[in-house]
């Protein structure tokens, strides 16, 4: 009998990579493999090595090209994704958009040229709608890929606040599983199903919080059992909801004690990372779209 033959993974490249989440995301649906990540804060590059310690760690996104990937033995790359700085489009700013220095949309879009993935995600704030995300648009369907784009919260996996992140799929046509070009009409009607599939599997959950501390510690003890029975998956909203362990309206910032060394860079970087249980949602609808 003949033996199907186990796809390799993606090869990923996490780009603004903070303290890890898309890898995680993605790593845990079994859909890719990161081999380079890009991140120019110190603090985040310990982490990252930490937990990926053969993986390279490039500091300076602008210093970043197929020439310097090639160099670490990377010479392919099927997946790209980043939650490129957001202060530039954030209520909490000054909202220059395109005009802050900080945007570095460009960059990111410069590699996606060079380097030309099949799938490309982005994760931003919510006023990045409003400012910039035409731009973004318009420069990946220039590139000849056909985009998609979601406000989804992390209330949307069962979390108790809402913290909405819009994000940026796109998709370059050709079909990992061949290696072929998709037809146009062929690849329209796979998009529209998997937006659809998409849009029903990150519907909101709604659940309420634990009235006392007393209730809040047994059912997280309950959720840690869960957790390590099942330690090659994330949670469902369900699952998450059925143990009753659910995040403050708002997240505690000050959950990290006084004298615990790297406290504010520990805050900083869990303020600016994303919540790993919604990449973990897309790429196992991208494991769906190419059969893996």
């Amino acid at each position: 009998m003949k033996m199907k033959q186990q796809r390799k993974k993606l090869q990923h490249l996490d780009l603004f990579s903070g303290i890890g989440g898309f890898s995680l995301g993605l790593e845990t649906a079994g859909l890719a493999e990161t081999v380079a990540f890009c991140d120019i804060e110190d603090y985040c590059q310990k982490v990252l090595n930490k937990h990926w310690p053969h993986v390279p760690i490039f500091s300076d996104i602008k210093e970043l090209n197929y020439e310097t990937l090639r160099a670490k033995g990377i010479n392919n790359i099927d997946i790209i994704t980043g939650g490129y700085p957001c202060q530039p489009f954030s209520v909490a700013g000054r909202k220059k958009g395109e005009q802050d220095p900080r945007h570095l949309w460009p960059e990111y879009f410069r590699l996606v040229k060079e380097l030309r993935p099949t799938w490309v995600i982005g994760e931003n704030v919510s006023g990045h709608i409003k400012q910039g995300l035409d731009t973004v648009l318009e420069n990946l369907e220039s590139e000849g890929y056909s985009t998609r784009t979601f406000s989804i919260s992390a209330s949307s996996i069962g979390a108790n606040h809402k913290r909405e992140r819009v994000w940026i799929l796109a998709h370059s046509g050709r079909s990992l599983r061949e290696g072929t070009e998709l037809g146009k009409e062929n690849e329209n009607e796979i998009g529209k199903e998997n937006a659809n599939q998409f849009e029903r599997s990150s519907s909101t959950s709604q659940s309420n919080v634990a009235n006392s501390e007393r209730e809040r510690l047994q059912r997280s003890e309950q959720y840690e059992t869960h957790t390590r029975e099942t330690s090659t998956q994330f949670p469902t909203a369900e699952q998450i909801e059925a143990t009753g362990l659910h995040w403050a309206i708002e997240p505690d910032v000050g959950r990290v004690a006084h004298g615990i060394p790297n406290r504010m860079d520990r805050l900083k970087s869990l303020g600016n990372s994303l919540v790993p249980q919604i990449p973990f949602l897309i790429a196992n609808c991208i494991k769906q779209i190419e059969g893996v």
